[in-house]
């Protein structure tokens, strides 16, 4: 099983002598920690730029590692742990005997909520981070360079000289333990390395203020040594109290991370969202138990947050095998196309009648999500719309989405609002560049007889605009499109072939089509008749008719051939054929 390591510099609680030590610590980790199977992901926090994917798990180390030597210690901002060490310097100067409107109070109070906000967004987007990489399978190794968030900041602080308390706050430890749940449900451990060691000491030895420390250090309480060493416990990990001494503690990282038991047992599952610790024992004496301390029982679709149906909806558009469940499955059909000087593309499914009866809420929504080459969402459409009007029919979808030319990976999610009950469909789409050609053929739009169809087409947006009616125009009384494979014995079907003649009069293209057996590779022609043309503006569509003449079940390319021998042009188009 190959390891995750996510490596996260953490700007907010550092410095930039605790950035530098953790950069070299995490190039010596690249040396001596890593084995080709391994993959390592980088990941980032600032008070300004927020949680960053510097980059995402992968196993080319080089690539990972050249993102480790770009960290950037100018992102570093102010400190709440020195804002806690203000904070006490007021309360220090406070007039023994006043009231709390004393201006050091008033001046230490600020400081103090200033600090707690930035840790509560701090925790939040840590919390953000676990609900994510949750839907990475296997277990994720978190690798923390930080400070840490002052333990003063949550459970409060004493003064040394004056008898005044300043207090805790109830809201960070709540959103602090609900953090620590959520790395433990997404099986995350986290090995926090505490970067500041050497500040503590020379701060305590430069400041007059810190001479009632007990310690050459300064107060505990006022650093993050505490918060560090929590997350690490409850999440199976380990606290590295000293950055300087890295090459030790990767040592031992490496024999945490790659020797270990995968432990499972039966729970009795309900859909309450409720939180349930974990205690692993080892009978035999003289061990320690590193381990998750708890998980998450699943919760109803409608109680997520917005957060949590965006990644469920990636989760299902991505990923091969989803987390939480496993979607029906749908066919897709996509379809290229040009507009004057824009593509399009043109996804078309069904949803068969089953999978209608699946979807029980008032409600679904529909999204259809295209990705680029780098797995970049390239567009998005969104509409709800109500299945249950549609029970016992099969349902056809259309979305349209203006794209530059490349090749493209396809995804139609239908999600029940109420139960979070999904189907997927899977297609792939290449758009090829601008042609010089006289004549250009487009993707050909294949029907069958009959009328069986309901029409659930979505809302465009902007530029994607519903330009493909006029571009395939089908009589939907007599025709419907071909969604899946055709019946063995179909003697015939039929395609809308559009043909961009931009600056051809009148133009005579003939054509002709053909079979190649995929798994074979034997080629049949087959007999085609134009019913009928129709010319609007550059575009000629043809509507077209073929032949099957017996053709053997199985899969196969199907080739569209368009010429026009006055001109000496010609064009082809090709798509997938099923006859079942």
């Amino acid at each position: 099983m190959g390891r995750k390591f996510f490596l996260f510099f953490d700007f907010a609680y550092n410095t930039q002598r605790g950035i530098r030590k953790a950069k070299e610590a995490a190039l010596h980790f690249f040396n001596t920690g890593l084995v080709p199977t391994d993959e390592v992901g980088v990941l980032s926090y600032s008070a300004l730029k927020g949680l960053r994917v510097n980059e995402f798990l992968s196993s080319d180390h080089k690539k990972v590692r050249k993102t480790v030597e770009a960290i950037d210690i100018r992102d570093i901002v102010g400190l709440a742990s020195d804002f806690e060490e203000e904070a006490l310097r007021a309360i220090e100067s406070a007039t023994p005997g006043k009231d709390l409107w004393d201006a050091p109070w008033i001046k230490s109070d600020g400081i103090r909520q200033e600090s707690k906000n930035l840790a509560l967004n701090y925790i939040e987007r840590l919390t953000a981070l676990a609900k994510a990489i949750g839907f990475v399978p296997g277990q994720k190794q978190i690798i923390l360079f930080s400070s840490g968030i002052p333990t003063s900041l949550m459970q409060g602080m004493n003064s040394a000289t004056r008898r005044t308390v300043a207090m805790g706050d109830p809201v960070l430890l709540k959103a602090n333990t609900e953090m620590h749940k959520a790395m433990n449900s997404a099986n995350c451990t986290i090995f926090a390395f505490n970067t500041r060691f050497d500040e503590l000491r020379a701060s305590a030895e430069s400041d007059a203020s810190m001479t009632n420390a007990p310690t050459p250090y300064k107060p505990i309480v006022l650093t993050g040594v505490g918060t560090l060493r929590e997350i690490s416990k409850a999440t199976g990990g380990k606290f590295f109290g000293n950055i300087n001494e890295y090459k030790e503690d990767f040592a031992e990282l490496r024999n945490l991370t790659g020797t270990y038991y995968v432990l499972g047992y039966y729970i009795n599952e309900q859909w309450d969202g409720q939180y349930h610790k974990i205690n692993v024992e080892v009978k035999k004496k003289g061990y320690d138990v590193h381990a998750q301390a708890g998980y998450f029982n699943p919760k109803p679709f409608r109680e997520y947050s917005d957060l949590e149906k965006k990644l469920h909806l990636f989760d299902l558009a991505l990923s091969e095998k989803p987390m939480f469940q496993t979607p029906l499955a749908f066919p897709l059909r996509t379809l290229v196309f040009s507009d004057k000087d824009e593509s399009h593309l043109l996804m078309l499914s069904k949803i068969p009648a089953e999978a209608v009866e699946k979807f029980s809420g008032k409600k679904v929504e529909l999204f259809s999500l295209v990705f680029d080459e780098e797995e970049n969402l390239a567009g998005l459409q969104r509409w709800e719309s109500e299945l249950t009007r549609y029970r016992g029919m099969d349902v056809f979808t259309s979305s349209e989405i203006t794209l530059k030319s490349g090749a493209y990976r396809c995804r139609l999610v239908i999600r029940d609002l109420d139960t979070g009950i999904a189907a997927v469909a899977y297609g792939r789409a290449s758009i090829p560049a601008k042609s010089a050609k006289a004549i250009s053929l487009w993707s050909p739009f294949l029907l069958i007889q009959g009328s069986n169809f309901a029409y659930l087409e979505g809302a465009a947006k902007k530029k994607d605009t519903a330009a493909w009616k006029g571009i395939y125009p089908y009589d939907r009384a007599r025709y419907s499109p071909l969604m899946g494979g055709l019946q063995r014995g179909t003697s015939q079907f039929y395609a809308v072939a559009p043909c961009l003649v931009a600056g051809i009069g009148k133009p005579n293209i003939t054509y002709t089509a053909s079979l190649i057996n995929r798994a074979l590779g034997e080629k049949t022609f087959l007999p085609v008749s134009v019913l009928g043309k129709d010319r609007k503006g550059d575009v000629e569509t043809s509507f077209l008719e073929f032949s099957l003449n017996k053709v053997a079940p199985g899969e196969y390319i199907f080739y569209i051939f368009a010429e026009d021998t006055a001109l000496k042009a010609s064009s082809y188009a090709q798509t997938i054929l099923i006859i079942e």
